[in-house]
């Protein structure tokens, strides 16, 4: 028995597949999931939370509640135009902005409820949520009782002209207390108006995020298993066959990617389909750019799969890769966990998956309902784009130098 044993550990640990799946995967993703949660990495910046103001007033009591805010721990202000702030939001940039109005100042000074407004993208209603509780605990109640306060000193002054100076500030500094309590501070939040820049008309932000993210890791798993497929033919002798052939070698690799695009293409045209009909994702309003999205991210997509299978030696080596590459990339990008939970250093490294520009994409199309011409939106299909041809360019390499050792 003693002996078995021995045999079955000496052959699981030189199952260097059998070693990923079950070390390297597993310790990739808890450090994954634990940075994407701030139990690590939880530098300055990454505790800080970044606010959008616009200042309309420019007026000595709006820049002195700005200053306040941008020294609250946890907080960091961004001032920039009402029109610039709002295309921010509406490309998805920002979660929210801050806009304080003309007559701020003087609002806060007479005592009237100040003229601040608070607009969002209700897709990101968990981060717009955070953000808004956050700024309710001192903001609006640093504005909304310091207004209501001075306005109540001031009918207290008016009412009794004669009181002694003494009383007086007894009174003023009671009156002042009891406007510093919590419960005056919750009754104050009605002083933000809340206006969604983007609000919810034709598809829920939530089954958009679940059929796109789905969808792009889903695609990942499948077109690295027909990059996979040219293992296969080199293992059965099929590709030796084929270097035999008057075909250039090029032209086998072309095949392979013509062959795993249209696969994809099919794949993601299925999926939004499946998930007009059963969910009711509108789709056929946003016909052009779906189209193009889905292109862009077919193409990006399958050059990976065929990319982790130029340089691999075997399926087993193939499907461990994959595993890992996929798993993390769908992480950071999106597809597992919404960004904006992690870290501001993972959410500037979410940039390098295809899940982050495809979900932004298809964000852009079904949401923001961007033009087919928008910047942002020819960005994000630009990026997929190369992304795909860089990793075609390195498979192609890596097909030459190894189709002359099969030849």
């Amino acid at each position: 028995m003693l002996k078995l044993t021995i045999k079955d550990l000496k052959l699981f640990f030189a199952d260097k597949r059998a070693l990923l799946l079950t070390f390297a995967i597993p310790i990739a993703l808890i450090t994954l999931f634990a940075l994407a949660y701030g139990s690590m990495g939880g530098g300055k910046e990454s505790n800080q939370t970044k606010i959008t103001i616009a200042d309309e007033d420019k007026t000595n009591e709006s820049k002195s509640v700005i200053q306040q805010i941008d020294l609250l721990k946890g907080f960091r202000v961004v001032q920039t135009t009402t029109d610039s702030a709002e295309l921010l939001v509406k490309k998805g940039d920002e979660a929210a902005i801050l806009i304080f109005h003309k007559g701020f100042g003087d609002s806060l000074n007479a005592g009237c409820k100040p003229p601040i407004e608070f607009k969002y993208d209700a897709a990101k209603d968990a981060e717009v949520a955070i953000l808004l509780g956050a700024l309710e605990g001192n903001l609006i109640g640093m504005i909304g009782t310091k207004s209501m306060e001075k306005n109540a000193i001031k009918q207290f002054d008016t009412e009794n002209p004669t009181m002694d100076s003494i009383t007086r500030k007894t009174i003023h500094d009671q009156i002042s207390k009891n406007f510093s309590s919590d419960e005056s501070k919750k009754q104050t939040e009605s002083f933000i108006k809340k206006t969604p820049l983007i609000a919810e008309e034709e598809n829920s932000p939530n089954l958009i995020q679940a059929v796109a993210g789905t969808a792009i890791m889903m695609l990942l798993f499948s077109v690295t298993g027909m990059g996979a497929s040219l293992l296969d033919e080199k293992q059965e002798g099929t590709l030796k066959k084929l270097m035999y052939s008057p075909l250039h070698a090029n032209s086998i690799l072309f095949g392979k990617m013509i062959s795993t695009n249209i696969v994809s293409v099919f794949q993601l045209m299925v999926m939004f389909v499946f998930a007009q009909l059963a969910f009711g994702l509108e789709i056929t309003k946003h016909i052009p750019s779906l189209l193009l999205m889905i292109m862009a991210t077919s193409y990006a997509c399958s050059s990976l799969g065929v990319f982790i299978a130029s340089f691999a030696k075997t399926r087993q080596q193939v499907q461990g890769m994959s595993t890992l590459i996929i798993l993390v990339m769908s992480g950071i990008g999106g597809s597992m966990i919404p960004i904006f939970f992690m870290p501001i250093f993972m959410q500037k490294l979410a940039i390098i998956s295809i899940n982050y520009w495809s979900i932004q994409g298809f964000f852009d199309v079904f949401w923001r309902m961007l033009p087919i011409t928008d910047i942002t939106f020819l960005t994000r299909i630009l990026v997929l784009v190369l992304i795909g041809t860089v990793l075609n360019i390195i498979a192609l390499q890596m097909f030459k130098k190894n189709s002359l050792k099969i030849s």
